[in-house]
């Protein structure tokens, strides 16, 4: 990674045009060339402003962090002001985000999920693409080259650019336990093939293949985002983002919620699954306890695990896989589903020293490897590209963590989280119809005529 500068030049980098002038004599046809006076211009300060910055809560540690950091910009930039606002609430945040956008006074830069909401935001004019400060790079900025390739494409619009990685990227794996695979004569399984051996052969020893808690619903949907893929590749759900008409009639779509109802019938989930919320630690439990063997989840599962059953982890029982990869199918089991990351945005009604000091704050809180060792040490896999030493400072994490930055940078796919990637509209029937899905409920078919209706 390029190491930023952690102060912001005041000067200009603007050259000074040197002229010369030629005069002939009458006398002797010489061309005398005049030397160039000392020019007495001194080069053009850098713009100043006062901004607002607001992000959600990430906990004491990382808000304090941001806090600092926006009191040091400000002590290395005289002239600036970098107000930062942290919101404890989510839904207070994200439902006063939009009309904070449109107002007279926005703030300049913002936390934002990227995919369906944030094209809303394009639509409605109230962002405008990131650069480099007061470069005429805006979208394509020098800084991405800092930033894992795969985790840039959630913010990407028509290939513009339009927010810098925020927090850790956040992909989903199946964390498992070692010793109920290793007890019962079993490998982790590496196609759907195996998968689904694995959990009839587990089911006859009445053990559970795969703890689920459904009751939030997105928690189901990871599986249908990666047998979709693993089946017909990223450009699958890409129709369906796009609004293509009968996008959600692919059989890439029918065939993976077809498998997710296999899964139910063959007794691969733990029974009252719908009624449990994986928030509640109980899914956790049932794996690193041996009631089951594994579980599908986002990387945050890693720190989660560790908080609660430390001596498990440390023992080196948790194991982690990518979702198993479809015989014959369309897409790479390299591809990647979850959180690419969070991110902040820019908006659209800003004075031009307003960007300009946006940008360059951004750049200097979160463009650095300073805040790369501060993710890494809350258990977080950073956005920024980092030497694999990095990881050495959390020892106890370190094979799990670097794992997922390791697949992470080599993804040729990543796929943020449908739920996010649609927007509100489309998201909550999706969810609402997918849990009828894991009920027996509602038929493959069903679900995609429902979908349907709504592109």
């Amino acid at each position: 990674m390029t190491q930023p500068s952690r102060k912001r030049p005041r000067l200009s980098q603007r050259a000074t045009t040197l002229l010369a002038a030629a005069v002939t004599t009458s006398t002797a046809a010489t061309v005398i060339v005049a030397l160039p006076a000392a020019s007495s211009a001194a080069p053009a300060a850098a713009p100043t402003a006062t901004i607002t910055v607001e992000v959600q809560s990430q906990g004491a540690t990382l808000n304090n962090y941001y806090i600092a950091e926006a009191k040091a910009f400000d002590k290395a930039n005289p002239g600036d002001t970098v107000n930062m606002n942290v919101v404890p609430d989510n839904n207070v945040y994200k439902q006063k985000l939009l009309l904070a956008l449109q107002s007279s006074s926005p703030p300049a830069l913002f936390q934002t999920w990227g995919g369906g909401i944030f094209q809303q935001y394009i639509g409605a004019k109230v962002v405008q693409p990131i650069g480099d400060p007061g470069q005429s790079d805006a979208g394509k900025p020098a800084w991405k080259a800092d930033f894992l390739t795969s985790t840039l494409g959630s913010c990407t619009y028509g290939g513009v650019l339009y927010c810098m990685p925020f927090t850790g990227t956040q992909p989903v794996f199946f964390f498992y336990n070692k010793a109920v695979l290793r007890q019962n004569h079993l490998s982790f399984p590496t196609t759907t093939t195996q998968l689904l051996a694995d959990v009839t052969a587990l089911a006859k020893k009445n053990i559970t293949a795969i703890a689920l808690g459904n009751n939030g619903e997105w928690e189901g949907l990871m599986y249908l985002e990666y047998f979709t893929d693993r089946e017909g590749g990223p450009q699958v759900f890409l129709n369906i983002q796009d609004g293509k008409k009968g996008a959600w009639s692919n059989p890439a779509v029918i065939k993976a919620l077809t498998d997710i109802q296999t899964l139910v019938k063959d007794n691969a989930f733990q029974k009252g699954y719908d009624a449990i919320d994986w928030g509640t630690g109980f899914t956790d439990a049932l794996v690193y306890r041996g009631v089951a063997a594994m579980q599908l989840m986002g990387d945050w599962d890693i720190t989660f695990l560790t908080s609660l059953a430390p001596t498990w982890v440390n023992s080196g029982n948790l194991g982690i896989g990518a979702f198993p990869a479809v015989p014959g199918g369309k897409g790479n089991p390299a591809d990647l589903e979850g959180n690419t990351t969070t991110y902040v945005g820019l908006a659209a009604h800003l004075s031009a020293a307003q960007t300009y000091v946006a940008e360059a704050f951004a750049k200097f809180c979160w463009d650095s490897p300073a805040y790369a060792k501060e993710l890494i040490a809350q258990g977080a896999v950073p956005a920024l590209k980092v030497a694999p030493s990095a990881f050495n400072a959390v020892p106890h994490l370190k094979p799990y963590l670097l794992q997922v930055y390791r697949d992470v940078l080599k993804a040729p796919y990543f796929q943020y989280s449908w739920d996010q990637a649609l927007g509100s509209t489309k998201a909550q029937p999706m969810l609402d119809n997918l849990s009828k899905v894991f009920d027996l409920l509602e038929t493959p078919r069903q679900f995609a005529q429902t979908m349907n209706k709504l592109q």
